[in-house]
């Protein structure tokens, strides 16, 4: 991975410590390299990450999930403390996970404005005044009044949106892939931590077990097999929308 963290610092006597939003960040990338590094497919291009635009942000959104469930962040397999070793407490675990869902309702709505612009730009009626529609600036400001979500006037941000190139009317997806997220994290790895006993090498144990499936059932399969069949396999069932919208409580 290469990415744009908080910079090394010169002194000996200190460490480099990363924002907890640029954990989520590294962990959510780790998410897709590990997509591509653990995948076996017969054909290159249907390898790792490429895979439809309204999956491949499920593994991503999967992994970035580690960086703030209060059960892991409390368990001791990932988080403790950079000097003295011992584990985050369970109460500054809830709290972390509390703060992620501050104001999560206007940023799901913001996620929402995003995709219907990727519509309106790629939809098949793209919004032009060639084509005698609106410009993009008028629509994008008409969709953030719609959705109720603050809209400085006289702001582009659009034009700064790097993601309408790469995803082109599928932009949805990230969103989308975020409900399947919340399902597989809540069946195949939390409800493992539950159901354990309390010892950390017995719960380290029942999340490397879902994380096994995740792999032979979901990531192993890059794009070559379809999503919705990768899904049903890894949950044993029908995805469920419930786990994305308990998130949000």
């Amino acid at each position: 991975l290469v990415c744009n963290l908080s910079p090394s610092t010169s002194s000996p006597t200190s460490q480099t410590l990363l924002s907890h939003s640029e954990v989520e960040t590294l962990y959510h990338e780790f998410g897709h390299g590990l997509h591509s590094l653990l995948s076996r497919t017969s054909f290159q291009h249907l390898s790792g990450t490429r895979a439809a635009m309204d999956f491949v942000e499920t593994p991503s959104h999967l992994f970035e999930t580690f960086a703030r469930d209060p059960k892991f962040l409390s368990a001791g397999i990932l988080a403790r403390h950079y000097v003295a070793g011992q584990s985050m407490s369970e109460s500054k675990a809830r709290h972390l996970a509390l703060s992620h869902a501050d104001l999560r309702g206007v940023e799901v709505r913001t996620q929402i404005v995003h995709s219907k612009f990727d519509q309106a730009l790629f939809g098949e009626h793209p919004c032009s005044p060639s084509l005698g529609g609106v410009s993009s600036t008028e629509m994008w400001e008409r969709l953030h009044q719609e959705a109720n979500v603050p809209f400085a006037s006289g702001t582009h941000w659009h034009s700064r949106f790097g993601h309408l190139v790469t995803y082109g009317a599928g932009y949805y997806g990230y969103l989308y892939a975020q409900t399947f997220a919340a399902d597989i994290w809540q069946s195949a790895l939390v409800s493992s931590m539950v159901s354990s006993s309390s010892s950390e090498v017995s719960k380290a144990a029942a999340v490397r077990s879902g994380g096994t499936k995740i792999w032979k059932d979901m990531l192993v399969h890059g794009g070559a097999k379809d999503p919705k069949d990768m899904i049903r396999t890894v949950l044993g069932r029908e995805p469920s929308v419930d786990p994305f919208f308990e998130g949000m409580s």
